[in-house]
């Protein structure tokens, strides 16, 4: 174990008393060791100088830690904002990307996606269970969840979703899942497969074949997201007027149902920012009369810098003109000289016009140069997004001009070159600092050297407003319902950095103990794992020979039923992990939790409030499948007391448990045997019920 050494270890006396106790060895004839001479008021001072430099060697700082959780490869979290889900009305108005909305308390949003003005509107809901067909609008409006695949109860049923017209491009879809109760779902990675497969096709009987999505946020509905649709090539309305969309399952899997709380097709998101810069890059030919188009109501209304990059760099012009357009900004601009490289040679700035002189500064050109970046009027809480800064500045180029050059931001200066064109931003001081020559490049001198050209302001954490928050557009005021804003969160303290990283040395890769075999499985990804015991040296095909190079992992998945079983899919998946976390010459093996059947005869004396049903569901509790079942023997006592603490129960007279296969067997006190990687699985109870 290191022990940390401390540096302040001496005080200004002691080294004092230490300097003059050396004096006669370093200087005889110096004899006057008294506080009137010259040599000792000089050393004195450098004794106090001493002390004030072992104490700030001693001083652990926030950039000495930081540097440090950097060289154990941890890299603290930036800040982010929050997102919210909004519903678009049918016959609302279109709305440009980054149009602003507004709670009552202040906290502004902005659209991180165009509203369309032609959109589908779902007019119908419905579930389609062999030749019936049955409206669930009502529980979709009523955010009531309900089992699409297997309505009422019973599997082979389908969803079908009609819509008024057909999209003019993708189609995307919101769906809301409702989660079930216990083990929460593993998030995945890029080997995970879904639990499921779904079947999407176009068509009321799916006439206008399979889609397959473009993209999927809901890992196969298993949470709240986005489905990205192609546009069917030959989707055709049905006889109704409505153009359909059919959704079914083919393969179920093991884990639990979909539970669909709501769909929506007007689902829009919505970020808590406010964007005072943006910077948009394009890549024009070079001659006059070049348009771009910016989507954005921030460029809309912004005041425009524009740059044009000839073969010496970027220069600054004014020949272009800028028109609004309904879904943004279109510039005009004449690209004569510009570099035809194959790269990016034409750079839009756009500036909030109510924050235009906080985003330009004069520069002084002096080595570590500071400016203080100021955030007037927004939130107290609003913060600028770090990760989201970027400046152009006057730059002194190789060829001894001095031209505008994009700057971005470092975590630190004293990785740089002399040549980096690189800031660093403080957010709890506002402050940009450039660097000194050696480690960055200084700004050239001048009024207005240095312009803003990306900067978001965020409450980061204290954006996750309810879904109760009344939010509307600032333009015309129209309120829009939406649900609450997640994901928000501050940018992570030093505390919290090394807390995390003594969470993540606390977890081993490599799987050594049983217990970490039974961890490793646990977090598979994408899965909903109930359960997981490793079982070291046991193979299921081979249960009376053992195997000491072989660890198998027994696994119960946390899906619906009374026994749910691990499918072949759900196995693989864990097979991937343990072969990720083994160490070598050793197997691993994925087996499913196997069910042992069993009975249980009861005979007790219980008051007359005691229900028989009370008493069999408190028997059925104690057998239910759980990570503590796999592998446990059924014991008399755990379930005697267990229904002696029932409301009305006053003797357990009689208990007995029985096997009803040859894989278990009932020892000398009763209780019941059963392989390593069984749960006992309660068949039928005898339940005898007497009164006092």
């Amino acid at each position: 174990m290191l022990v940390s050494r401390r540096l302040d270890d001496q005080r200004y006396d002691e080294i004092v008393a230490q300097a003059e106790g050396r004096l006669p060895w370093l200087c005889p004839v110096w004899t006057d060791h008294n506080a009137h001479d010259p040599g000792i008021t000089i050393l004195e001072l450098m004794a106090w100088y001493k002390e004030m430099q072992q104490y700030q060697m001693d001083q652990l700082t926030p950039a000495i830690q930081q540097k440090l959780l950097a060289l154990a490869g941890l890299r603290l979290l930036p800040a982010r904002p929050a997102l919210c889900a909004l519903e678009a009305p049918p016959d609302g108005k279109a709305r440009p990307a980054m149009s602003r909305l507004e709670t009552a308390e202040g906290a502004l949003f902005e659209l991180a996606e165009p509203i369309p003005a032609v959109r589908p509107a779902l007019v119908q809901t419905l579930v389609q269970r062999r030749d019936e067909r049955f409206s669930v609008a009502g529980l979709v409006a009523g955010e009531t969840a309900f089992q699409p695949f297997a309505f009422g109860g019973e599997g082979d049923s389908r969803l079908l979703l009609g819509f008024d017209r057909p999209p003019e491009g993708a189609l995307r879809l919101w769906f809301d899942v409702a989660q079930p109760d216990g083990v929460q779902r593993n998030p995945p990675d890029s080997q995970a497969q879904p639990p499921r497969t779904l079947c999407w096709e176009a068509g009321e009987n799916g006439e206008g074949g399979a889609l397959r999505p473009l993209a999927d946020e809901t890992w196969a509905l298993s949470w709240s997201g986005y489905v990205l649709l192609p546009a069917p090539a030959h989707w055709q309305p049905g006889t109704d007027g409505l153009w359909w969309l059919r959704v079914s399952q083919t393969e179920a899997g093991c884990e639990e149902q979909v539970r669909l709380a709501g769909v929506s097709a007007g689902r829009y998101q919505a970020m808590q920012q406010q964007t005072r810069a943006a910077c948009f890059t394009f890549r024009i030919e070079s001659a006059p009369g070049q348009t771009v188009r910016m989507d954005s109501a921030q460029a809309s209304a912004a005041a425009l810098a524009v740059f044009l990059r000839d073969e010496s760099g970027w220069r600054q012009t004014d020949a272009y003109e800028a028109g609004r357009t309904p879904a943004g900004l279109e510039v005009t601009a004449d690209g004569d000289g510009a570099a035809d490289d194959g790269g990016d040679n034409l750079m839009v700035v756009c500036l909030d016009p109510a924050h235009q002189k906080e985003l330009l500064f004069d520069a002084k050109g002096r080595p570590g140069e500071q400016l203080f970046l100021p955030v007037e009027g927004a939130a107290d809480s609003a913060q600028v997004l770090a990760d989201r800064l970027a400046l152009i500045c006057m730059t002194l180029q190789r060829d001894g001009s001095v031209r505008p050059a994009v700057w971005r931001r470092v975590e630190d200066l004293s990785v740089c070159g002399p040549r980096d064109r690189v800031f660093t931003y403080d957010a709890a001081r506002s402050l940009i600092t450039f660097g000194d020559g050696l480690h960055g490049t200084v700004v050239c001198p001048g009024e207005g050297a240095v312009l803003v050209s990306q900067m978001v302001l965020s409450q980061c954490g204290g954006g996750n407003i309810p879904a109760d928050t009344a939010l509307a557009f600032q333009d015309d005021g129209q309120a829009v319902e939406h649900g609450a804003a997640w994901g928000g969160r501050w940018a992570e303290s030093l505390p919290q950095g090394r807390a995390r990283l003594l969470a993540e040395l606390n977890e081993t890769s490599k799987c050594l103990s049983a217990a970490d075999y039974e961890r490793c499985a646990r977090q598979t990804p994408g899965l909903r794992m109930a359960g997981a015991k490793a079982l070291p040296g046991y193979d299921p095909e081979t249960p009376h020979q053992r195997r000491s190079a072989l660890v198998t992992v027994a696994v119960l998945p946390a899906g619906e039923g009374k026994r749910p079983m691990a499918d072949r899919r759900f196995l693989d998946a864990v097979d991937r992990q343990l072969e990720r976390c083994r160490p070598i010459c050793v197997q691993t093996k994925a087996a499913p939790a196997r069910y042992v059947p069993c009975s249980a005869a009861v005979r007790l004396t219980a008051a007359p409030g005691a229900a028989p049903e009370m008493i069999r569901r408190a028997v059925e509790d104690f057998f239910a499948p759980r990570q503590e079942r796999i592998g446990a023997p059924g014991r008399r006592g755990d379930l005697e007391a267990a229904l002696q603490q029932l409301p009305g129960v006053y003797q357990v007279e009689q208990l007995e448990l029985r096997g009803l296969d040859q894989s278990s067997y009932r020892n000398a006190v009763g209780d019941l045997q059963i392989p390593p990687d069984g749960i006992l699985a309660l068949e039928r109870i005898e339940l005898e019920l007497r009164r006092p």
